[in-house]
């Protein structure tokens, strides 16, 4: 199995994890992600939180709806066969990993807010992300391809490639690569004890990304954190940047923002 085959297995069976800690999945769904979750230890992580969130829900009194909301609902009539349930089960299959996230926070309201970015899909979804995240890995597996050369960089890219401009990040690494099937330039920085690392693509490659290109027209950047992995991406000065490091995206726009 290649590494983006791999990445999207694991996100279609980390997609299932809630359903499993509550025995909702069938021997055809629950004996893969059993397997996979003898080996995979961020997943047992997960399946550890979605098991503390289960309990605690479990000893949550649960609220009575004033007389105007019960009224309300009364008035509607009752709900077609199965349709409450069906409800019910795709509510707690959306709030389960926000409320996971909230108990290791510590926090204690039960009061839900979403901020741009929390939701979006999983990087192994999105052609891009994908591929950078990939090409990461091999290029730390290799301890990094090359010392930093931007004019050979620059040369070997049909767009401009625009470094960090900040004095405690340091460039010792660059390289060529592809990213959605198109030319990226990739450079390695050193910023505060972590690597950091940055790839450049042309301004329209990154717009079509999913979830990418929609938070790019509403925001004017993209950042999301998923399994202690932060990405940020904006376009700028016709190149898109895309940066990466095992450190949540708030702290990454600090980079570029």
């Amino acid at each position: 199995m290649t590494e983006a085959a791999a990445a999207l297995e694991h996100a279609r069976l980390q997609e299932l994890l809630a359903a499993f800690v509550d025995d909702e999945l069938s021997a055809n769904d629950g004996g893969p992600v059993e397997k996979h979750l003898r080996t995979c230890a961020r997943c047992q992580r997960e399946v550890a939180l979605h098991r503390t969130l289960s309990r605690a829900l479990s000893q949550e009194p649960v609220p009575a709806g004033s007389f105007r909301l019960r009224r309300r609902i009364e008035q509607m009539g009752p709900p077609p066969p199965g349709r409450n349930e069906r409800a019910f089960m795709a509510i707690r299959r959306w709030a389960a990993p926000a409320l996971a996230a909230m108990v290791v926070f510590g926090v204690g309201s039960a009061t839900l807010l979403l901020r741009r970015g929390d939701t979006s899909r999983p990087f192994a979804a999105i052609p891009m992300l994908r591929d950078a995240v990939a090409d990461c890995r091999r290029a730390t597996a290799r301890n990094f391809p090359r010392k930093a050369d931007l004019g050979a960089l620059a040369e070997a890219v049909p767009f401009p490639v625009h470094t960090l401009d900040r004095p405690d990040a340091e460039l010792f690494s660059t390289w060529k690569t592809t990213l959605a099937g198109s030319p990226a330039a990739g450079l390695a920085y050193r910023w505060r004890g972590i690597v950091v690392i940055q790839y450049t693509v042309p301004g329209d490659v990154i717009r079509q990304q999913p979830d990418v290109g929609e938070a790019l027209s509403i925001s004017g950047y993209y950042a999301s954190s998923q399994l202690g992995q932060g990405i940020v991406a904006i376009v700028a000065d016709g190149s898109g940047t895309l940066l990466m490091a095992d450190v949540p995206a708030d702290e990454l726009k600090r980079l570029i923002l």
